[in-house]
């Protein structure tokens, strides 16, 4: 029996070990990405802000298009993070509960910890509103920067002309898809909140709990039959 306890114990903490190490090469990524992004809306810039912007209307329409498409695989990234933040917490109740530590420093453990700062299920009202600043300048951004190159596209040719109204059907469908995207994001957000709020307990950890009270439950009622039976 110990070698089994110890054998899952094992497997926990590798699965514990992947999962935070899969969570973190996913910021990277992201950081990465946004680098990408970044970089790009500079030489974008540059590139539209002369008299004539380079490749004529066409490529000033659609200037904005390659900001979009790395803007949805930075969501994809986000969601994947989410999923896996969520398998972390729910490893990490495994292992807090097996390390023997008291629920009241649970909160301030492992991933846990930093949920409660970087997510809008956190505790602090600051950092929640710092995370809207973020991703609110984001999309700020990339809509100030999309009306932009339409804007020079419009002034090199007309605002009926066909690269113009492409690209504004073009961007109105990225937009409306991201905007159902990020709506799915934020409830996936909800959901790992409330499994961290309101289940302290995996539903392995309540499972096995269960058991062993149920167990406990017939062994005091079959040693009540025991002395019942020898009563004269």
């Amino acid at each position: 029996m110990a070698t089994d306890s110890s054998g899952e114990t094992d497997a926990l903490l590798a699965l514990y070990t992947t999962d935070r190490e899969k969570l973190s090469t996913l910021a990277g990524e992201r950081l990465a990405l946004v680098a990408v992004q970044v970089t790009y809306l500079g030489l974008a810039i540059i590139a539209l802000g002369g008299q004539r912007p380079i490749g004529g209307e066409w490529v000033a329409a659609f200037s904005a298009a390659p900001l979009w498409f790395m803007h949805a695989q930075h969501q994809i990234l986000v969601a994947a993070a989410l999923s896996r933040s969520r398998s972390v917490l729910l490893l990490e109740k495994h292992v807090v509960a097996r390390a023997g530590l008291p629920p009241s420093q649970h909160q301030d453990i492992g991933h846990r910890a930093a949920v409660t700062i970087r997510e809008l299920t956190g505790r602090y009202r600051i950092f929640k509103l710092q995370i809207f600043i973020a991703f609110g300048g984001i999309a700020a951004a990339l809509i100030a920067f999309t009306c932009y190159a339409l804007v020079v596209a419009a002034a090199n040719s007309s605002w009926t002309s066909l690269p113009v109204l492409l690209a504004i059907l073009f961007y109105c469908a990225f937009a409306t898809v991201a905007t159902i995207s990020w709506t799915r994001t934020v409830q996936l957000q909800l959901d790992n909140g409330r499994l961290d709020e309101h289940s302290d307990e995996s539903p392995g950890l309540r499972q096995s709990r269960d058991q062993v009270a149920r167990v406990g439950v017939r062994a005091a009622e079959h040693d009540r039959d025991l002395v019942a039976g020898a009563d004269p």
